[in-house]
């Protein structure tokens, strides 16, 4: 059977990824890699038979079923240490597994090149292999395959039950009905340290291989030339985990004056092994009125999305109580949803907002309407390269 498109639709399509690599060849940019990617898939997805789509669609999550397993066997980790073909037999050995079972499970992640397979029933480490042995990449699998997924597969019946409405509410969403809880995720965690500690793993690794905004962000001319150096504090990561953002924002500039402090709740500050004078950790509760007053910089990355509108609002206010007029500056660093068009890793990151948090990511315009309704008024959006977070930088009205 042919493909479902025809030869003159595929000819455009190949002609459309052979100019957008060669963009991105010459210029070498992150938004110039992304297109170029964009237009491959499509190629891929014109040449894909309907039906074997479905089927592709309906049998993926075993992909990812199949890294899980291979992380807890030492797949990954062996062939990497090994650096060398490794049969079958010594790679089932590590865990004292059925050769069986690991080569059901080996079957998979040859498929999806997680690992290359270089004689029968021997493999090698390739690309994906090696980055499957890094810390931050191990604990986005294990988050969101660990605690996401089983909420993930009752999506369907909680809409079912709530008759397709858009819900809201820290303790009423996804999460609760699966585990059958009536507390927020960020209370259940508590009383869960291991999965805090994945989530804050996780936390460190939320960008994956995206430029973080200070590299594109014109942080000198933006925030720093503003900035009084008679003042006490310059910058606070308000609410920001193990302070992973607020130690990148040191090593980039060091030289910047005033205090750095990093807020969060107790038990997460006490996962924080940051080791320097020029951080302060501070105690805090983001619904409770902001103890730092008249810094220039109130940063906070990947927080307002974990929330409703209604809870956003109070976040903000007692945020904006703190700050002053015409010198403090909000800087928020989140997805933008495109109002078309959009790039498909922010919508993924939408439903896992409502996985985990009962939220949303949010567009231009919603961004707009929360940020007024707590005084607040937008500066500007800034679209980063690609398809990762944006910088939307705002201030006192």
């Amino acid at each position: 059977m042919a493909a479902s498109v025809s030869k003159e639709a595929i000819d455009q399509l190949q002609d459309q990824v052979t100019e957008s690599l060669e963009v991105f060849r010459r210029q070498h940019e992150e938004a110039d890699r992304v297109a170029a990617l964009k237009a491959a898939q499509k190629l891929v997805n014109a040449l894909q038979k309907p039906q074997d789509s479905v089927y592709h669609l309906a049998y993926s999550p075993t992909h990812a079923m199949c890294v899980r397993i291979a992380i807890d066997m030492d797949i990954f980790t062996t062939l990497t240490e090994r650096n060398g073909p490794v049969s079958l037999d010594e790679l089932a050995a590590v865990r004292n597994a059925s050769p069986i079972l690991a080569e059901r499970v080996l079957r998979i992640l040859v498929g999806i090149d997680y690992v290359g397979e270089c004689d029968t029933r021997v493999y090698i480490a390739t690309t994906m292999t090696r980055q499957l042995t890094d810390r931050l990449s191990i604990s986005v699998i294990k988050f969101i395959f660990d605690i996401g997924m089983p909420t993930l597969a009752k999506i369907p019946e909680f809409l079912r039950s709530h008759e397709y409405q858009n819900p809201e509410g820290a303790t009423t969403g996804p999460f609760q009905f699966a585990e059958k809880i009536d507390e927020s995720i960020w209370s259940w965690f508590q009383r869960n340290p291991e999965k805090l500690d994945l989530c804050n793993t996780f936390m460190e690794g939320d960008r994956g291989a995206r430029p973080s905004w200070l590299e594109w962000f014109p942080v000198e001319e933006r925030l720093l030339s503003g900035a009084n150096p008679e003042a006490e504090t310059l910058m606070v990561d308000v609410a920001g985990g193990r302070g992973h953002d607020l130690v990148a924002f040191l090593e980039r500039y060091p030289e910047a004056k005033g205090r750095l402090v990093l807020e969060d709740l107790p038990y997460v500050l006490e996962e924080s092994t940051i080791d320097t004078e020029r951080i302060e950790k501070l105690p805090f509760d983001l619904f409770k009125p902001q103890p730092i007053h008249g810094a220039r910089i109130y940063y906070l990355k990947f927080i307002l999305h974990d929330w409703s509108d209604e809870e956003n609002q109070t976040i903000l206010t007692q945020l904006a109580g703190a700050m002053k007029q015409g010198y403090s500056k909000l800087i928020i660093e989140e997805f933008v949803l495109a109002d078309r068009d959009g790039a498909m890793l922010p919508a993924m990151w939408d439903w896992e907002m409502m996985i985990f948090c009962n939220s949303m990511e949010r567009s231009q315009s919603h961004w707009t309407r929360l940020l007024e309704s707590a005084g607040f008024q937008v500066t500007k959006f800034w679209a980063p390269p690609g398809d990762g977070q944006g910088i939307i930088e705002a201030e006192l009205k």
